[in-house]
């Protein structure tokens, strides 16, 4: 008679549940009596009376508080809860569980407790922590770059898309994809109302030159924008117009600067223009308003509803007046069908509040208008005072996000396709690294509590030493990975030169 026949999974997995009894048993029961603690608990990140998306990854934390074991429990207003032990503070939810609890619970309340427990065996508890679970979801994705914080030097950069339901992020373009050595620098990047079946990004790369690629429906092309003869400078700042067949930019002079007191870093825009490239004909179209010789124009960024391009505008001054040189905001319109232009008119005057306008951003549906200002220049990631500000666009009243800003620099913002949900960069976190964060933005044009953009590790931001910038939500994940972008950025082949139309 053959010996039975031995099967090694059905082993394996006995082994691991006896080692799973071995543990549980051992493990001494949460004791029922715990001493109040007449204050909320030290968490990081911190997340006490935020309002999130229903749509929104596990947003584990770290407990700040002395002890050798710890409790959270998290629970619905609606129903549902979550409990997790810890020996070392850090709480991962469970990515099913959580993501039914807030589903569960849109348009409702979470309440988080925490309980320590000590070396002695006493228990702690401290007061609950509040969130608010939004009914409107967030864009399941954000497209950012990554850079050291010594971004003079081109090493390591790239942009990253993540997705926000989970923890996954996927470079889009790397400059290790086509530079050679540190000669290769990936910068701004821009969407066609948050959808990435319209992208550009420029590239800057002593082997391969400066052009602007352009993605339509996933196919990537080059696009010298230099060869039109518009300026002997690269496109910068880009951004799409809704219909997904205009991409608005600037030209920009610019020269990094550094200070000895305070944030070093800073840049001078010695100089900067307009144009918007037209994608259907390989045009290049401008006029005098928004490329004034006696002006510095930049940070394009369309209307909602197409029809009016803002930009930060400022009169020539010398590098001597540096701390002087201040943006106002502007609007010009653009009939596309016909190609006139209206005349450029004042928005927001930097004079008369003693501060600079830049990059603007109209919310979805036309009724806000979302900047940042500080006190002098237009680079306001750089500007430990920038802080954002939305416009009524209907009655020209303007307020400051008092629940956003913070002592640093906070920049870098753009909208969710919704209109409910604002992305930005901050440094909050000590003045010298972005984050990026978000916070819900009511119909009511309140902007609430934001928080940070959750990582499957609580303790990673503590020991990242890259900045995060220039956030972009998008609906879907961008169809292109990063060999076919290098290809694109490597190959001989381009569009011919633009045609450049003056009006």
């Amino acid at each position: 008679m053959k010996p039975p026949l031995v099967n090694p999974g059905r082993i394996f997995r006995a082994l691991v549940l006896l080692l799973l009894f071995a543990l549980t048993a051992c493990q001494t029961p949460w004791p029922q009596a715990a001493q109040p603690v007449a204050r909320r608990p030290a968490l990081y990140p911190d997340y006490d009376e935020a309002i999130i998306p229903p749509n929104i990854a596990p947003l584990n934390l770290k407990i700040k508080e002395s002890g050798v074991r710890f409790l959270a429990r998290i629970e619905g207003q609606r129903g549902g809860s979550i409990e997790v032990l810890s020996r070392d503070g850090r709480i991962l939810w469970p990515a099913d569980a959580w993501k039914e609890l807030l589903m569960r619970n849109r348009g409702a309340e979470l309440r988080l407790t925490i309980q320590a427990q000590d070396k002695d065996g006493a228990c702690r508890s401290f007061d609950p922590v509040r969130l608010g679970v939004a009914d409107e979801e967030l864009d399941r994705y954000v497209v950012y770059r990554l850079i050291p914080p010594v971004d003079h030097f081109w090493v390591s950069m790239g942009i990253y898309q993540r997705n926000l339901e989970g923890f996954t992020e996927q470079p889009l373009i790397e400059n290790q994809n086509f530079s050679i050595g540190w000669d290769g620098c990936v910068n701004c990047h821009s969407f066609s109302r948050n959808r990435p079946d319209r992208m550009s990004l420029q590239i800057r790369s002593a082997s391969f030159g400066r052009p602007m690629v352009v993605i339509k429906d996933g196919a990537p092309q080059r696009v010298d924008t230099v060869a039109s003869g518009f300026s002997k400078a690269p496109a910068a700042y880009q951004a799409w117009s809704p219909d997904g067949r205009w991409i608005a930019y600037s030209v920009n002079k610019v020269m990094p600067l550094s200070h000895t007191i305070g944030e070093h870093r800073d840049v001078w825009d010695e100089d900067s223009d307009l144009a918007i490239y037209d994608t259907a004909s390989n045009r290049v179209v401008t006029t005098r308003d928004i490329a004034d010789p006696e002006r510095r124009e930049t940070w394009p960024t369309w209307s909602a509803d197409g029809r009016t391009l803002y930009f930060s505008s400022a009169p020539q001054l010398p590098i001597t007046q540096l701390y002087e040189v201040r943006y106002d905001l502007m609007r010009i319109r653009y009939d596309a069908a016909s190609g006139t232009w209206g005349k450029r008119e004042f928005v927001f005057s930097a004079a008369r509040h003693g501060v600079s306008a830049a990059q603007p951003k109209e919310s979805p549906d036309g009724r806000w208008l979302l900047f940042s200002l500080s006190h002098h220049g237009n680079f306001p990631i750089y500007q430990w005072s920038s802080d954002l500000y939305v416009m009524d666009t209907g009655n020209g009243e303007l307020r400051p996000l008092t629940a956003v800003n913070s002592k640093w620099s906070d920049s870098w913002h753009c909208w969710s396709s919704n209109g409910r949900w604002i992305a930005f960069a901050s440094k909050r976190e000590g003045g010298v690294l972005a984050r990026i964060y978000f916070s819900y933005f009511d119909r009511n044009g309140q902007a609430h509590k934001p928080f940070v953009m959750p990582q499957k590790d609580p303790s990673f931001y503590e020991s990242c030493t890259l900045t995060y910038n220039l956030p972009e939500l998008i609906i879907e994940p961008a169809p292109v990975r990063p060999s076919r972008l290098g290809r694109a950025i490597t190959s001989k082949t381009a569009l011919p030169a633009p045609t450049l139309v003056w009006k």
